[in-house]
């Protein structure tokens, strides 16, 4: 399965899916999608993960496999995409809030950080501001950089 780019056609099903795996939706709109990708399989999507652009950095966002579809790598296929497309947009380093997580991302290189050095681009999405709790866990990981997992 490889990632490919959502389409406004979507929507609802990245909507059904952030809702089955308990992540934020409700700001979600359609210009998302031009920096969502997704996993397709015969019975829907397999997942998806988004990007929030914010000058040269990148808010992560909504990475969900579906859970019938888990425990096969696809969240590790998402994420390198999801990178790859972030880098190749210029973006230097990606921020991410997880209340649940966190273990995943750290062994792929991110790093636990205070939400007060994500710059204010980063700080002032929704999802920062207002959606993920106080609780969640700030992440970053710099782009370009390797790491073994």
């Amino acid at each position: 399965m490889n990632p490919e780019l959502a389409s406004t056609a979507d929507f609802a099903q990245v909507r059904a899916l952030l809702l089955a795996c308990e992540l934020p939706e409700n700001d979600l709109n359609l210009s998302h999608m031009d920096d969502f990708l997704v996993l397709r399989s015969a019975d829907g999507l397999a997942g998806c993960v988004g990007l929030e652009r914010a000058g040269n950095a990148g808010l992560l966002r909504s990475l969900a496999v579906a859970p019938e579809s888990r425990s096969v790598g696809l969240g590790d296929v998402l994420l390198r995409a999801i990178e790859a497309k972030a880098g190749t947009a210029g973006i230097q380093r990606l921020f991410l809030l997880t209340t649940t997580a966190s273990d995943f991302f750290a062994v792929r290189g991110y790093l636990p950080c205070p939400r007060s050095d994500a710059p204010d681009t980063i700080r002032s999405t929704t999802e920062f501001a207002s959606i993920c709790p106080a609780s969640a866990t700030c992440m970053t990981r710099p782009l370009g950089s390797t790491t073994s997992s």
